[in-house]
């Protein structure tokens, strides 16, 4: 990046045969400029977060202004992984939360780590949403804590999913634990 864009140019004004420089190694051979294309087309294959970036097209004519066009281009890095974890900070085993006592208050937080722009993680349960309040740790980790009051006889078995997303291209990512109770007899 030259001044907060990618810098590469192309000269078609010899028609014939147009010229083309870059200025910016960056991209290792994985752009390509196509001018003979309707419309001309920049192709950058396998991007990159640091391909994110401002790109200008300019174009010179012989008896006009000069045309710049410019674009935003943001690459978006979907989340890498989650991990579940109970109110003591430790990683539920085999994704089964428990066992808990029937009428328990309990605490289960889902970390997503990884993605740009940083993802919403959500917690799903019987194909609803039950809480999508994110809170950002650090630049590569966002984290949801589910609260769960006076576990009934109802929870036994449930299937309580952590997803997380930061696109609407590709699926997000998730996991799911099982809640085990003991019931109380009286």
């Amino acid at each position: 990046m030259k001044n907060g864009c990618i810098c590469a140019s192309f000269d078609a004004r010899d028609v014939r045969e147009g010229s083309h420089r870059s200025s910016n190694s960056s991209f290792d051979g994985r752009a390509n400029f196509y001018p003979n294309q309707t419309p001309a087309m920049l192709e950058i294959l396998q991007t990159k977060p640091t391909d994110s970036g401002i790109y200008r097209c300019r174009v010179d004519f012989h008896k006009s202004p000069t045309r710049n066009t410019r674009v935003q281009l943001t690459v978006i890095v979907p989340p890498e992984k989650l991990l579940i974890v109970d109110e003591k900070g430790s990683h539920i085993r085999h994704y089964i939360l428990g066992p808990y006592n029937e009428g328990a208050t309990i605490n289960i937080t889902c970390i997503s780590t990884g993605g740009r722009p940083l993802p919403k993680v959500q917690w799903w349960y019987e194909s609803k949403i039950i809480n999508n309040t994110s809170v950002v740790l650090s630049d590569k980790r966002v984290k949801n804590t589910l609260v769960l009051h006076r576990l009934e006889r109802k929870h036994l078995k449930s299937v309580f999913t952590c997803q997380a997303s930061n696109n609407n291209v590709t699926n997000p990512i998730s996991a799911s634990i099982t809640l085990d109770m003991n019931w109380l007899f009286v």
